[in-house]
């Protein structure tokens, strides 16, 4: 399993490489994309860290997940949080690097390194959102709301009835139809502007 953080650190160290690039030719992107690879030489060296613990069987327990103080902005501004949004920006490179990792993610030696270090989801997630991998059943997280709850029904006081409902009101007699004898008639019509034309009874 030693050949896993090499092989991890030269796809990282590939796909800075292409950022840097990009940022050269964009120069509007510079800063966001300077942050991003700032990050992925970060994630480098924790996971080195991590997994010098997990081999040497000195990995402490995982802690809860932290929460962030409301109100209180980041030291440094953040990653986007899109999916895909470093593929979005670089381009096919990015993808390729993306697809290496992806695959180094799914062997079965990474995926022991996962189950028994889950402290490594909070360093490979962020990675898969921003290249658009779909995130390994390992590193999932459980879902943060339970199932709903059932809402009691509403109690009502005892010996209560509900208030009989009031009749509806006769209709007006210039809304009520028409018998089938008042339209058993010839039906007459006339013009604008001529006189209607009387029959003898």
């Amino acid at each position: 399993m030693t050949h896993l953080i090499p092989l991890f650190t030269a796809i990282i160290a590939g796909l800075r490489v292409a950022i840097a690039n990009h940022a050269q030719r964009n120069p509007p992107e510079a800063p966001l994309l300077n942050r991003a690879c700032c990050y992925l030489s970060g994630s480098i060296r924790r996971l080195q860290r991590l997994f010098t613990l997990w081999q040497a069987g000195t990995l402490p327990a995982p802690g809860p997940a932290r929460s962030g103080r409301a109100g209180t902005p980041p030291a440094t501004p953040r990653l986007p949080n899109a999916k895909t949004w470093l593929v979005a920006r670089v381009g096919y490179t990015a993808a390729g690097y993306g697809s290496q990792l992806g695959h180094l993610i799914a062997t079965p030696e990474f995926t022991i390194f996962i189950r028994e270090a889950p402290q490594a989801g909070r360093i490979l997630r962020p990675l898969c959102n921003m290249l658009g991998l779909a995130t390994p059943p390992g590193l999932l997280l459980p879902p943060r709301y339970g199932p709903p709850r059932p809402r009691p029904p509403c109690p009502r006081p005892s010996g209560a009835s509900r208030p009989p409902r009031a009749k509806p009101a006769a209709p007006a007699p210039w809304l009520t139809p028409l018998r089938a004898s008042q339209l058993a008639g010839p039906v007459r019509m006339h013009l604008p502007g001529h006189p209607p034309k009387f029959q003898p009874g």
